[in-house]
């Protein structure tokens, strides 16, 4: 925080949940909420999720299960997906994905950036909750958006998803 005061560009790695719990893990740590709110400009969670193998999923359309998450997630966020045309996958498993139906992995993350608004909210020692409302007002989305995204994609399938975050 020191280096961060005296205008030094400092990137580290705190573990938690999401990137609004950072401001919670600091001030745990006895950081102030004035040192928090004066040095902290960008916090990033990220997760890696499996992707699809190539050479053995399968395509399919979403069940009526999946479809429901989707839009049980989207209506709580604000944000429509749109489902029309989108395929899905099941995974089988190969020689290639040493049969696990993955191969590789991507990150799928979320990033707040601590503008004026929420520097004043952690000032005035905001719950993690104010904060959160306050980012989704703005550019914030959360990991599940970001997972979701690529699930429409095809990149991964929503059991990996929910391996990750527990969505349902």
């Amino acid at each position: 925080m020191q280096a961060g005061q005296t205008g030094h560009y400092v990137l580290s790695t705190i573990h938690t949940i999401d990137s609004i719990e950072v401001i919670t893990r600091l001030k745990k740590m006895g950081v102030s909420n004035y040192d928090i709110s004066s040095t902290l400009a960008t916090s990033v969670s990220q997760r890696l999720v499996r992707k699809v193998c190539p050479n053995c999923s399968v395509e399919r359309d979403f069940n009526e299960k999946e479809i429901e998450i989707i839009r049980k997630i989207g209506n709580k966020y604000g944000i429509e997906f749109d489902l029309n045309g989108k395929k899905t996958y099941t995974t089988k498993g190969c020689k290639e994905c040493n049969n696990t139906g993955y191969y590789g992995r991507i990150g799928i993350f979320e990033i707040l950036m601590v503008t004026d608004e929420i520097k004043e909210l952690i000032a005035k020692d905001a719950s993690s909750l104010e904060i959160k409302a306050a980012a989704l007002k703005q550019t914030y989305r959360p990991l599940i958006i970001d997972g979701i995204e690529k699930v429409l994609k095809g990149i991964t399938t929503i059991d990996e998803l929910d391996r990750k975050l527990a969505i349902f």
